[in-house]
């Protein structure tokens, strides 16, 4: 039975990749946004409002906050890194392996227009918290956001 879960997932994953190749070939490269294709593994994700901001918080436990990148683009957020291997370089069987590993790539849609010069990034207990304070004025412009060393904490 497990099998049969793992092919179905195999398959999903299949089929995602081919959907991001079609819309890469549709809509054209977009650089430097990552490659989602070679993404291993999907972090969970919130996204919500408060009066002044868009807020976006990442689960990202076990990753160090030096592997990961986050980048506003007009209408987006991208965040993309890699969580590395939990084994030991001893292990010789592995009787369970739920946590996912490897590269990830995220691009989530901003529902309003925000300021990228006012973006705040922390890293605490393993989640990823970017703070977009909203504006009333389109924003066309592209930077890459730094989490300040002093708002990181260990994953």
């Amino acid at each position: 039975m497990s099998q049969d879960w793992d092919e179905l997932f195999r398959q999903m994953d299949e089929w995602t990749r081919a959907m991001d190749r079609f819309m890469d070939h549709i809509v054209g490269a977009r650089p430097p946004a990552p490659s989602f294709a070679l993404a291993r593994w999907r972090p969970a994700v919130n996204v919500y409002e408060t009066r002044d901001a868009i807020v976006v918080i990442v689960e990202l436990a076990g990753v160090d906050p030096d592997a990961v990148t986050v980048r506003f683009e007009p209408g987006r957020l991208l965040i993309w890194g890699r969580r590395r291997e939990a084994l030991s370089e001893e292990t010789q069987t592995i009787h369970r392996m739920e946590i996912q590993s490897g590269p990830f790539a995220l691009e989530i849609p901003l529902p309003g227009e925000v300021d990228p010069e006012q973006t705040e990034a922390s890293y605490a207990n393993g989640f990823l918290e970017v703070r977009l304070p909203k504006r009333a004025a389109p924003s066309r412009q592209s930077i890459t956001i730094r989490i300040p060393p002093e708002e990181r904490s260990s994953a």
